[in-house]
């Protein structure tokens, strides 16, 4: 089929979001200031750019494309007959449109019979290289699901890494989304001589493995839905903290989420005064600019002191 026949096959059609699912496997990432502004432009003109999706069940789609219904009717019967579709490309688009209430959005559904779940998550890497930020520990969980089944110079071409400029595009982004300057640099003068996704799968292992310990600290990252992050500098004590908190949790068939979870619940409505009062007296002051609309993190200050 030629891409001018895939072209004409697609289907454009506004489709219920209840019949929309995300790729778990999607490694492009949006930080909350980068969704905010999504949300600013979505708001001041519309969806420009349609959702694209393929049909999870192919020959069901087909079947009523086939019957020439009018858009409306079609729609119709892919709810009728519950037809899901899953994102290839607009995942932050579809969160988008759910938080500000669309019940339907704009998608183009491919319809090329070879298009598989395969050739899903190929795409995923391709078409989200330029948007958003490629999260490196999703990139490469989704590699490794693929490298029993193909050679690294298959996968290299399929994600679009075959031209040196894209494959050092994503070297970059891989180094901009490692959590420590240190690191970061130490990435970049190993992945020199790097030249395939397997390679940069390795270093990274190796990375971690070599410089983890030394670093002056790591991260506790709290994430929600990958629209509110935020990121708490935590050196070992914290670690080891957290450490005997899972013992402990261990011990009382609980997890260490919902300990956790609950004790910053307690902080927060004020049922931790007295203890939250020595903690105060016990850690530096650090100077808060005035009007901060972020929380007064390690990492937001220091980003705003390197302004």
């Amino acid at each position: 089929m030629s891409a001018l026949q895939k072209t004409k096959k697609l289907l454009r059609l506004d489709i219920p979001l209840g019949l929309l699912e995300k790729n778990e496997d999607n490694p492009n990432k949006m930080s909350a200031r980068e969704f905010d502004l999504l949300i600013d432009n979505m708001e001041k003109t519309g969806i420009t750019d349609a959702i694209l999706v393929r049909p999870l069940d192919f020959k069901l789609a087909v079947d009523l494309a086939a019957k020439d219904f009018d858009e409306s009717v079609l729609v119709a019967a892919f709810v009728e007959n519950k037809l899901r579709f899953r994102i290839v490309g607009g995942h932050h688009r579809f969160d988008g449109a759910a938080y500000l209430g669309f019940e339907t959005v704009p998608c183009t559904v491919i319809m090329d019979p070879k298009f598989d779940e395969e050739a899903e998550k190929f795409q995923l890497v391709r078409m989200n290289m330029i948007r958003g930020r490629m999260d490196p520990q999703a990139f490469f969980d989704l590699y490794n699901k693929l490298a029993s089944s193909y050679t690294d110079e298959v996968l290299q071409d399929a994600f679009g890494f075959a031209e040196a400029a894209e494959f050092r595009k994503l070297i970059e982004q891989t180094a901009k989304a490692l959590p420590d300057k240190h690191l970061q640099k130490k990435f970049k003068e190993a992945a020199e001589e790097i030249k395939t996704v397997d390679g940069l799968s390795k270093l990274l292992n190796e990375m971690f493995t070599k410089y983890g310990d030394t670093l002056p600290f790591g991260f506790m990252v709290f994430d929600h839905g990958g629209q509110r992050s935020m990121w708490l500098r935590i050196e070992g004590k914290t670690m080891n903290a957290l450490d005997v908190i899972g013992d402990i949790c261990i011990e009382n068939e609980r997890t260490v989420d919902d300990v956790v979870g609950q004790v910053l619940q307690l902080i927060a409505k004020g049922e931790m005064a007295d203890a939250l009062a020595k903690i105060l007296k016990k850690v530096p002051k650090h100077s808060i600019p005035e009007g901060l609309a972020v929380a007064p993190t390690k990492e937001h200050l220091a980003k705003i002191a390197a302004v």
